[in-house]
């Protein structure tokens, strides 16, 4: 149709060709290549000129300017990474068995040279599913600390998040919550059934709601795992949500339903953390709070942590770290944020026997 504008389809630069398949030991699996790509600051309206940008597991951020008549692109800017060879690193997208939840993953490609065919590996499962918002692929240079280990990092892309539509928040909130635990799970169970992973070899990692969606899980299935990271766990729920006092209760009500209504109260009743905590055994633990944390009360850990050292019926440890002076975000300190992280990671790696483990370059030597 000569009315219509033409349609640009836009080849990232960056994006990596994929062969459409991940070996595991059990078999070739269907995947794609994973990576995140935005709008951003295009302020000027009458332009010709379009900026966006392109980040990935493997790929520091990059702001291109795409010029749309002779559609070619030119890098405006580029995030600085020191000593960093993406062609080292791989990243690619499956989706578990059971329920089609989407799972990101990124591993080094010379210690994994056939793929994760020679599984099973340590590895580390995140997620988030809440508020729907996206777990978008992203660099971390932390990150590569565990990779270069020979750790693989996951990412669920669980229902309650905003990765495939508005369907997939909704099916994740209000009466609905529990199935971002089911699909933790599923995608858990996954990567163990493809032998990517093992229970002794799989952690978990949780932050604020991301910590609920971990804690929950892990009172399902603590077989399913060997240790969990839990930063500023959002696991008290049910009282939490019953004080409209609290700041950001009442309109968490919208996300998760108010428990003092009689349906959202049975239901939170079933999955809030704290409450279904039980005598059985329990993955490792690493649990944080912030004394400042106006989001997630530094009672909610404290409580999980006071409860679960009392009921579970083996001797892994359960460690808590409260910060005095951090707030949600933790602290503003980016050097303490850095010797953090690496405390949790050391603490991960401890877990897994990998604490000795020889620290790969991440750049290719001349």
């Amino acid at each position: 149709d000569a009315t219509q504008p033409p349609v640009h389809r836009i080849d990232f630069p960056d994006a990596a060709a994929h062969s459409g398949r991940v070996l595991t030991p059990r078999g070739a699996m269907a995947a794609r290549a994973v990576f995140s790509v935005g709008l951003t600051g295009n302020n000027i309206f009458a332009t010709d000129m379009l900026w966006y940008t392109y980040s990935s597991f493997t790929v520091p951020g990059v702001t291109y300017e795409y010029h749309v008549p002779s559609r070619r692109h030119r890098v405006l800017k580029m995030d600085d990474a020191p000593n960093f060879d993406p062609d080292l690193y791989r990243a690619e997208r499956i989706r578990s068995e059971r329920r089609g939840v989407p799972i990101s993953m990124v591993y080094r490609k010379d210690i994994h040279p056939d793929g994760l065919v020679g599984g099973p590996f340590p590895l580390l499962l995140t997620g988030y599913g809440a508020y729907g918002s996206c777990s978008d692929p992203d660099f971390d240079g932390n990150r590569l600390s565990l990779l270069d280990r020979g750790m693989v990092y996951a990412v669920a892309h669980i229902r309650g998040g905003g990765e495939l539509g508005k369907e997939w928040h909704e099916e994740g909130k209000n009466l609905k919550v529990k199935n971002r635990f089911d699909d933790l799970i599923d995608a858990a169970e996954t990567l163990v059934s493809l032998r990517v992973t093992s229970p002794p070899q799989l952690c978990a990692w949780g932050t604020s709601s991301g910590g609920l969606l971990v804690t929950a899980s892990v009172n399902l299935r603590p077989d399913l795992f060997r240790a969990i990271l839990l930063e500023v766990p959002f696991c008290d729920a049910l009282n939490t949500m019953g004080d409209p006092s609290i700041p950001l209760t009442v309109g968490e009500w919208e996300e998760i339903g108010n428990p003092n209504e009689r349906d959202y109260f049975y239901y939170m009743l079933e999955y809030s953390p704290y409450e279904n905590i039980r005598m059985q055994p329990y993955p490792a633990a690493f649990v944080t709070a912030s004394l400042n944390d106006a989001m997630v009360g530094y009672w909610e850990p404290l409580k999980y942590v006071s409860k679960l050292r009392a009921l579970k019926t083996d001797n892994r440890q359960v460690l808590l770290q409260c910060d005095f002076h951090a707030g949600h975000g933790a602290t503003s300190d980016r050097y303490q944020g850095t010797r953090e992280s690496a405390l949790h990671f050391a603490f991960l790696l401890d877990q897994l026997g990998l604490s000795k483990a020889p620290l790969l370059p991440n750049r290719v030597r001349n």
